[in-house]
């Protein structure tokens, strides 16, 4: 307990900005994703109709699988979303599009990482009102493929 209380002496000024800017910090996070929620709320709330396409990603220990893009059509949020760790592109009934790109990062032999990108891929989406959806890459087929989750 000496060395500790005798550590933070030593530090000075430095032992109160260090904790300050990681509280100014976490609380900068929860207001962002508080405000970022919101506008999703509000823009589902406008649009009650609204159904969600879910992005199919995965991380492990070893490997990760990333899907990112942009949305193109004007009767969708603009931005992709995120429902807890999930990324969802909430859109109106009808043709959404977007345009996509696949990432898969995996250890490599001689370089630490190698990661393989397939995309940028535009894509039309017909989907209907009261339906949620699932979109995900095929590496196998090098394909994305959409179905319907419920």
């Amino acid at each position: 307990m000496d060395n500790i209380s005798q550590m933070i002496k030593n530090m000075g000024v430095m032992a109160y900005i260090i904790p300050a800017v990681l509280i100014i910090y976490v609380v900068g996070i929860v207001i962002w994703s508080k405000k970022r929620k919101q506008g999703y709320d509000k823009w589902l709330s406008d649009h009650p109709d609204a159904v969600k396409i879910y992005l199919t990603t995965g991380f492990n220990a070893i490997t990760s699988k990333t899907l990112s893009g942009r949305i193109l059509s004007p009767d969708a949020y603009p931005t992709i979303a995120y429902e807890g760790t999930k990324s969802v592109i909430y859109a109106l009934p009808g043709t959404v599009d977007v345009e996509l790109t696949y990432s898969y990062t995996r250890p490599g032999v001689l370089h630490k990482n190698v990661t393989t990108t397939w995309g940028p891929t535009k894509l039309s989406l017909e989907v209907e009102k009261g339906k949620t959806y699932s979109l995900a890459f095929d590496k196998d087929e090098e394909t994305f493929k959409f179905s319907v989750e419920r």
